[in-house]
């Protein structure tokens, strides 16, 4: 070997050693903190040293090789030993260079009381079980829920078989219907399977019962939830928010009668006043009617959009 070689060669490995001795120390993790991004009413007795502790890091490594996913696996299995934990929901680790982690937390909060076996399942929007209860009243009551989970403990996820209602509140929330007012307007959810009968195919159900009094039905939300939502939403504003004549009849924005008819289904729908079997639309009928959002028939050789979707009264 020549000289000229075992020199390359030994600069090369003196570089190579530099730079492992930096990425070990001027990279080695050597601070971990957590910072939170919402209120902490929950989370009173979790301290941060706990939730560092709880991530099992390992100071030293380089920060650039330490893998963050088991860390955050470990603060979410340290329910086991904190029911508080629970709570807790890690929205990342940030790697702040040279040599530090931050936790970024923020509170899950409580959206629905989930009934199952003669126990209640408190679960925040992603269904992670928040609390074990035997009722809860501050909660949207859930109902119909299929949950493939056999033995469930606080912290765990659901899983369910309904996978639509993992995105309720990001559809609520992009109809400007934020926690607050979702657990404002809504006091309970029942899910029911049902057969399109024309088709035969089997759909999920959605009877949404409000505060207020009124009765929504979304069909088949695996189909244009947004659409469909949005839709329930604007048909509500136009009916609960129009005007009504001395008689009770709900009146259009221009002032005239609304009139409906009964289809083969057995539903009222809008028709025009030349129709022979229109009715009224009055507040005491609408007070007796689900408003029910619906699509039209599905099918292989017809192309849907998520704008084929309907409104209709149903008696309940």
């Amino acid at each position: 070997m020549n000289k000229k070689l075992i020199i390359s060669l030994s600069i090369t490995f003196s570089i190579i050693a530099v730079v492992l001795i930096l990425f070990w120390t001027l990279f080695g993790l050597s601070v971990v903190s957590v910072e939170y991004h919402s209120t902490r009413k929950n989370l009173v007795d979790v301290s941060d040293d706990e939730i560092v502790s709880a991530g099992q890091f390992n100071l030293g490594a380089c920060v650039l090789f330490e893998g963050k996913n088991k860390s955050i696996q470990n603060i979410n299995n340290f329910v086991s030993q904190n029911k508080n934990f629970a709570y807790l929901k890690i929205l990342n680790i940030e790697t702040v260079f040279p040599n530090k982690f931050v936790i970024h937390v923020m509170e899950r909060e409580e959206l629905f009381a989930v009934e199952n076996d003669g126990q209640v399942y408190v679960c925040d929007r992603d269904f992670r079980v928040l609390r074990i209860t035997d009722s809860c009243e501050s909660a949207i009551k859930l109902k119909g829920l299929d949950i493939e989970n056999k033995d469930i403990n606080e912290g765990d996820f659901l899983n369910i078989k309904q996978k639509f209602m993992l995105n309720f509140f990001s559809v609520m929330l992009q109809n400007n219907r934020d926690l607050a007012e979702q657990l404002g307007k809504f006091s309970e959810i029942n899910i029911t399977p049902y057969k399109q009968e024309i088709n035969q195919n089997e759909y999920y159900s959605m009877r949404i019962l409000t505060k207020q009094g009124r009765t929504f039905i979304v069909n088949n939300p695996d189909f244009a939830f947004l659409n469909k939502i949005q839709k329930m939403f604007a048909i509500e504003s136009a009916l609960y928010g129009q005007n009504f004549d001395e008689a009770g009849n709900i009146l259009d924005k221009n002032g005239n009668v609304i009139y409906v008819t009964k289809n083969v289904s057995g539903e009222y729908v809008e028709c025009s006043d030349s129709e022979p079997d229109k009715i009224q639309l009055s507040l005491s009928l609408l007070s007796h009617c689900a408003i029910k959002i619906d699509n039209l028939i599905l099918d292989e050789h017809i192309n849907r959009s998520e704008n084929d979707i309907y409104y209709s009264f149903l008696e309940l």
